[in-house]
């Protein structure tokens, strides 16, 4: 676990020490290879890449309000105590279902007001988004956030004291303080892995796709499956209520979304534009 890259207080002119967080670096790669990849995406199918990356900037800034937004909620009284925390999303803190759903709201709006294709305009972007997560999960694999229940498996990691896991299952008596942490399921890399071969699925699929969403559609089917799966093996605890997580309960409204879609692509097969 490398949550600062470095530290510098630039030769004493900073009264406290500029930090370059692994997390901040590690989303700011996936956005920037994401969105290099959706122009050149637009470019081959005829669209404007400039369009493409002055929408991914305002998908950036919604999806990260949205992402922070969902992660105060579920620990909101924690931030109550030191408010100032609720900005400081590059140690850590962001939950990509409520990013993807910023998103998504302003990309509708987006594409509404400007009258361009939103379905076409998502498969562009959909597979770039999943490869965007695999460097966001390795992100949190390096802040310690999204951890993993206590395994004895032989590819189960252990983080240091003073992680997120180790004060997670202190306050869950499985160890007294001063014990190192349980070795943990690297749920990070989970879902990193499911991720990158979705990414790989998403990118041979798009030849062959039959009409606009397409793409985007598989994305909304397999993900919550992939989510949902992953955050049995989840050991942070107070993020959901009852017996779901705040994560499978969004994966459940997904799949709502997902199977709603397929109703309205066959009801309006005959008015869809063929992707060729």
């Amino acid at each position: 676990m490398y949550p600062v890259i470095f530290e510098t207080d630039i030769f004493d002119l900073l009264s406290e020490p500029w930090s370059l967080h692994t997390y901040g670096l590690l989303i700011a790669t996936g956005f920037l290879t994401a969105m290099m990849l959706s122009k050149k995406q637009a470019e081959l199918e005829g669209e404007d890449p400039e369009r493409v990356v002055d929408m991914a900037f305002y998908l950036l800034l919604s999806g990260l309000i949205g992402a922070r937004i969902v992660f105060i909620l579920t620990k909101f009284s924690d931030y109550m105590k030191n408010p100032m925390e609720i900005v400081m999303f590059w140690r850590g803190g962001l939950v990509f279902y409520g990013g993807f759903i910023g998103a998504a709201l302003f990309m509708i709006y987006y594409c509404y007001r400007h009258k361009i294709n939103f379905f076409k305009f998502a498969d562009i972007y959909v597979p770039y988004l999943a490869l965007g997560h695999v460097f966001g999960r390795l992100g949190c694999l390096a802040a310690g956030c999204c951890y993993g229940k206590p395994t004895e498996m032989l590819w189960g990691i252990q983080f240091p004291k003073g992680s997120m896991p180790h004060h997670g299952q202190y306050a869950q008596g499985l160890i007294n303080y001063e014990e190192v942490a349980l070795n943990i399921h690297p749920t990070q890399l989970y879902e990193a892995g499911a991720e990158l071969l979705m990414f790989w699925f998403l990118i041979m699929l798009r030849p062959r796709k039959r009409f606009h969403g397409h793409i985007m559609l598989i994305w909304l089917a397999l993900y919550p499956v992939i989510r949902s799966i992953i955050e049995m093996f989840r050991g942070d605890k107070e993020r959901g209520v009852y017996i779901l997580s705040t994560s499978q309960y969004i994966s459940i409204l997904v799949a709502t979304v997902a199977i709603v879609l397929v109703f309205y692509f066959k009801k309006n097969r005959a008015n869809i534009t063929e992707s060729h």
